[in-house]
């Protein structure tokens, strides 16, 4: 009998780049491993389909032309390994008048069916980068629907894309819709204090949230690597380093729910 207080998860990471079939090739490999390892949910980073420091015009074509397939490929592991798969793509906008694309997260289930597209709502404008140039922002909705959030048996899984990490206003709303889980994809770029602000952010997000915090990286030269797996305690369960490759962790639903009875921060806020 399926235990649903259990979830098998794995972070992946690998440096993508505009060489799609490479793409492709490390992704399958991650999807092998982790499936080899009895993987229920993976968690690959930000722009996993390229580069989204590209200029504009180039990541229009891409999102034009290559990303349904992209996403195709993407469903067909899935389906023929049997698992949930959360991958970064970069979308053309749902406006037509919109000439900037969707930096987008994509969930896909075991049947190879889109459950969720999430876009990015905080663009990365910061370390002398303005992504505001070529991606627009997600629309902010009053009912919250511009979230990503979706289930896994008894466990509730929350979208952060890469700068959003930085607002934990974010997080909270997510967890208000009843997330305990949050899955972060990311091209964490290097950078003056950057590492150090990855794993001291994944880790408050954790502890304030009392949450399980997945997160996924793209590897060096561009990004820092550094996925990792933590704890509702800010504890880092298993991490990558900066090869390519997988880690792998079982989440219990005992204990996250033994950590939020130790410590109910949740319950014993007084603003909101």
């Amino acid at each position: 009998m399926m235990d649903k207080n259990v979830l098998r998860v794995a972070v992946g990471q690998f440096p993508a780049s505009n060489d799609i079939e490479t793409n492709k090739q490390y992704i399958q490999q991650l999807v092998e491993q982790s499936a080899a390892q009895s993987v229920e949910l993976l968690v690959l980073p930000e722009a996993a389909m390229c580069s989204f420091a590209s200029d504009l015009p180039v990541l229009q074509t891409l999102a034009y032309q290559h990303t349904p397939a992209f996403i195709q490929f993407i469903q067909t592991l899935a389906k023929q390994y049997q698992l949930f798969i959360v991958v970064g793509v970069i979308s053309p906008s749902e406006y037509s008048d919109e000439p900037r694309v969707q930096n987008q997260l994509v969930v896909i289930n075991p049947q190879g069916e889109i459950i969720v597209r999430y876009n990015k709502i905080h663009v990365y404008d910061a370390f002398k980068f303005k992504e505001s140039d070529k991606v627009k922002p997600a629309d902010i909705k009053v009912d919250g629907s511009m979230l990503g959030v979706f289930k896994i048996k008894d466990f509730t899984i929350g979208l952060i894309n890469c700068y959003d990490l930085r607002f934990p206003e974010l997080a909270r709303a997510l967890i208000d819709k009843g997330v305990n889980v949050l899955s972060v994809s990311a091209n964490w770029i290097a950078g003056s204090a950057k590492e150090m602000h990855w794993e001291t952010l994944l880790k408050a997000r954790a502890i304030e949230n009392t949450a399980y915090v997945l997160a996924s990286g793209q590897t060096p030269t561009k990004g820092i690597g550094n996925s990792m797996i933590i704890d509702p305690m800010g504890m880092i369960l298993a991490g990558c380093g900066t090869e390519i490759g997988v880690q792998v962790q079982t989440l219990s639903l005992e204990r996250l729910n033994t950590v939020r009875t130790l410590l109910p921060c949740l319950v014993n806020r007084r603003l909101f």
